[in-house]
């Protein structure tokens, strides 16, 4: 698939675990509250762990199919990738597609896309190795062998 993003994606079909996480309580000075805005989560669903399968992928970001949870939710993922087995990231939930649907021909899932908001700066390096190799190889099968090893 061809990627014109600012950050390109990986495409995958790797199983993926997520939940809702609840908010986090932030205590700030009286003379800042007044002043001070802060985005909250929406923590529907909150502590449900779901499957689904993580689609697509990049340092900053996924799409996950599965069950959608709220626009703005935040969300704990563990998923597994190519040459890093377990990957554990906090993540926001800004858009979501509530039912699969066809467009253009391709069938488009069921999903939502997510921001990350903590991934381990050993995964991202990883995940940014794996893209440049990508970039640089019309197939990134046989260059998964090599990064397995």
């Amino acid at each position: 698939m061809d990627s014109k993003r600012k950050n390109p994606r990986l495409y995958f079909n790797i199983p993926v675990q997520y939940e809702v996480l609840p908010a986090n309580e932030n205590n700030i000075p009286p003379e800042l509250a007044r002043v001070f805005q802060r985005v909250h989560p929406n923590e529907e669903g909150a502590g449900k762990k779901i499957n689904g399968r993580l689609k697509d992928l990049s340092s900053t970001g996924a799409f996950i199919a599965g069950e959608p949870p709220p626009l703005l939710a935040r969300v704990g993922l563990l998923f597994g990738i190519p040459g890093f087995a377990k990957v554990e990231a906090i993540a926001w939930v800004l858009w979501r597609r509530i039912d699969s649907v066809t467009c253009d021909g391709e069938e488009l899932a069921k999903g939502f896309g997510l921001l990350f908001e903590y991934l381990s700066p050993e995964a991202r390096l990883h995940i940014e190795r794996l893209v440049t190799m990508q970039n640089a190889s019309e197939d990134l099968d046989p260059l998964l062998v090599t990064l397995l090893e």
